[in-house]
C-alpha cells in the first residue's frame, strides 16, 4: 500500500514537471504577438467607399494636451482634417501661378488642375481670388464658384485636425503617421494614404442616396432645365461610352452634354460598364472649363443656361 503511495507520487511529480516548460513557453517575453486587426469602412475624399482591414495595432494621435497611443480596436469613427501632400501642394501652387499666363492652353490646363484636387486647391484659391490682377482674381473666383457647386460644404471648410471617436471619448489631435497599413480583399496588404481619406467607420456609411429603381438613361438632360428640377437630385442607369456627341465642362457639365460620355470623363464609370450616375441639376452657370480626363476630352464653354453635377461614386 505504501509502495502504491509512492509510485503515485513520483508519477504526479514527473507530469508537473512535464507540463512546466510548455506553460513557460507560453510566457516566454520573445514570443511575437499577433498585431491586433480591425475591419473598416473608409470614405476616400472622392465619397467612394472601400472596405478594409486595418493592421496597425495602435494609432499615434498628438492633441494638445500631448501624444496619445490609441488601439485601434478601441476605435469608432475618424474624421480626417484636410491633408495636402508635398507633390500635390507644388502642383496646385503652380497651376495658380498658371492662372495668370497669357498663353490660353496653359490657363486652362490650370484651371483643370486646380478643379481636380477640389477641397485641396480651395486654400489656395481664396488667396489668389484677392490677387491685384482682376483677371487672376476673376478666375480664381470662377474655380471657386463650380468647387463650392460639386464639393460638399463640409469638405471644403475642413480643419487642420482629426477626430478619434472611441466608445467613451471624442478626442481632436492629428494622426502622427501619414500613411495606415491595411488588407484589402482584393489587392491584399496596401498603404492606406491618409490624404486620400475623408473619414473612417466601424459601423460603417449609410448611403443617403441609396435607389432602388434609376431612370433610364435620358441622353442628355435638356429636358429637366426648367425651374421644378433645379437642385433636385437624381440617379439614371447608364451604360459608359467614349462616343457621341462632344461634353463641356468638368465635374459639372451643360445640360446638353451627353450623360453617358460624361460619366466616363467624370471618372464614375469605364466604357461599357454599366452602373448608377447621380446628378444634381443646376441652374445657368458661368462658365465651364474643358479638360482631359480618363481618355475623354470636354471642351469650354462660356455661360450656359443649364447644367448637372456628377456626383463621386
Amino acid at each position: 500500500m505504501t509502495r502504491s503511495c509512492a509510485l503515485a507520487g513520483r508519477l504526479l511529480a514527473a507530469a508537473v514537471l512535464l507540463a512546466a516548460p510548455a506553460a513557460r513557453a507560453d510566457d516566454d517575453p520573445k514570443k511575437v504577438a499577433r498585431p491586433a486587426e480591425n475591419a473598416i469602412e473608409v470614405k476616400l475624399t472622392d465619397d467612394s467607399v472601400v472596405k478594409l482591414t486595418l493592421l496597425d495595432g495602435s494609432i499615434e494621435f498628438v492633441t494638445p494636451h500631448g501624444k496619445l497611443t490609441i488601439p485601434v480596436t478601441e476605435i469608432r469613427r475618424v474624421e480626417l482634417g484636410l491633408r495636402i501632400p508635398d507633390d500635390v501642394a507644388a502642383l496646385i501652387k503652380a497651376a495658380a501661378a498658371d492662372l495668370g499666363s497669357a498663353q490660353f492652353k496653359r490657363r486652362e490646363e490650370a484651371m483643370g488642375t486646380l478643379l481636380k484636387y477640389r477641397e485641396k486647391s480651395y486654400p489656395t484659391l481664396k488667396e489668389v481670388a484677392r490677387s491685384s490682377d482682376a483677371e487672376v482674381s476673376k478666375r480664381a473666383e470662377e474655380l471657386i464658384e463650380k468647387l463650392e457647386a460639386i464639393v460638399p460644404r463640409n469638405r471644403l471648410d475642413l480643419p487642420e485636425h482629426d477626430v478619434i471617436h472611441t466608445d467613451l471619448s471624442k478626442i481632436a489631435g492629428r494622426i502622427v503617421a501619414p500613411t495606415l497599413r491595411a488588407r484589402s480583399f482584393t489587392f491584399g496588404e496596401v498603404p492606406l494614404k491618409l490624404s486620400d481619406v475623408a473619414a473612417m467607420s466601424v459601423t460603417g456609411f449609410r448611403d443617403r442616396t441609396e435607389v432602388v429603381n434609376a431612370l433610364p438613361d435620358p441622353g442628355t438632360l435638356t429636358n429637366y432645365q426648367q425651374p421644378p428640377h433645379i437642385g433636385k437630385e437624381y440617379v439614371f442607369k447608364v451604360t459608359g461610352t467614349a462616343n457621341g456627341s462632344t461634353i463641356w465642362g468638368t465635374g459639372t457639365y451643360t445640360l446638353d452634354s451627353a450623360l453617358a460620355v460624361a460619366a466616363v470623363h467624370a471618372g464614375v464609370l469605364k466604357v461599357g460598364q454599366t452602373g448608377n450616375v447621380r446628378v444634381t441639376i443646376l441652374p445657368a452657370m458661368a462658365g465651364f472649363i474643358g479638360s482631359t480626363q480618363n481618355g475623354i476630352t470636354s471642351s469650354p464653354y462660356a455661360q450656359y443656361p443649364g447644367a448637372y453635377q456628377i456626383h463621386p461614386k
